[in-house]
């Protein structure tokens, strides 16, 4: 209305002044009749005519905006379903299907690395003991060592119920070993409470597998899998290699 009464009022000073321009060149006076005719035109005509233009203006910026905000939700909600789609619910980490689909993209490179596949140890006790949420607690707990370890230089992810995969590009097979002896080295150092405030003690067990050029998943993921099930034949709460590449002196939870 503003914008409406200020564009009519100079409309009103325009027509004023044309109406005098044209009346003294052509040699008459202003009287009431054309001054009255020059202010009421306006007012019937512009303000009128400009109201309802700004009105449809203001109708389409305040459209365009809703439209921006909507679009930018829209955004919003795609970037969490991308992110939901690639990630475990719980643990926040990875999931099996994108897990295996950027290993082997990374694998292609060239580059090699090192796969660990982790597990927790008595998962079906915890569970059976305290019951589920405590084991829920716990894949958490765990799955936050392998997030603050592994930090930007891998993939981590939940590729099982209780098992967790790393993967380390272009690592070396010694330092992979000592990622995952960190690893259950600060999965150990934990203890879980229950709400009854019982401790309850944590350990995993990890298989190692290594790749010095092209990485492909179900090869590594073989081999770890089979260090994995000799790490939990040998007592749980260590690391294994493969035979042919033994682990770096000093490392006691590796398998002899």
């Amino acid at each position: 209305m503003f914008k409406a009464a200020v564009a009519t009022f100079m409309s009103i000073i325009a027509s004023l002044v044309i109406c005098w321009a044209v009346l003294s060149l052509a040699g008459g006076g202003i009287n009431w009749f054309p001054v009255i005719m020059s202010i009421l035109c306006p007012l019937l005509i512009a303000f009128p005519t400009c109201t309802y233009t700004f009105y449809q203006n203001h109708r389409i910026a305040l459209a365009h905006a809703q439209l921006e905000a909507a679009h930018t939700e829209l955004a919003d909600v795609y970037d969490e379903l991308a992110i939901a789609a690639r990630t475990d619910g719980m643990t926040r980490l990875l999931n099996r299907s994108s897990f295996v689909t950027d290993l082997d993209e990374i694998g292609q490179r060239g580059a090699g690395g090192v796969l660990l596949v982790i597990d927790a140890d008595d998962f079906k006790n915890i569970n059976d003991t305290h019951g589920h949420l405590v084991g829920d607690q716990a894949l958490c707990a765990i799955a936050s060592v392998i997030r603050n370890v592994v930090g930007e230089t891998g993939l981590a992810a939940r590729i099982g119920g209780e098992e967790f995969g790393v993967f380390v590009e272009a690592a070396s097979f010694d330092d992979g070993v000592q990622l995952a002896e960190k690893v259950r080295a600060d999965v150990e150092r934990l203890v879980l409470r229950t709400p009854s405030d019982m401790g309850v003690p944590l350990s995993v067990s990890i298989g190692v597998a290594f790749a010095e050029s092209r990485a492909d998943f179900s090869v590594l993921m073989t081999i770890a899998d089979s260090q994995l099930y000799r790490a939990k034949r040998n007592g749980r709460n260590r690391i294994c290699v493969p035979d042919s590449r033994g682990p770096g002196d000093g490392l006691r939870a590796a398998c002899a």
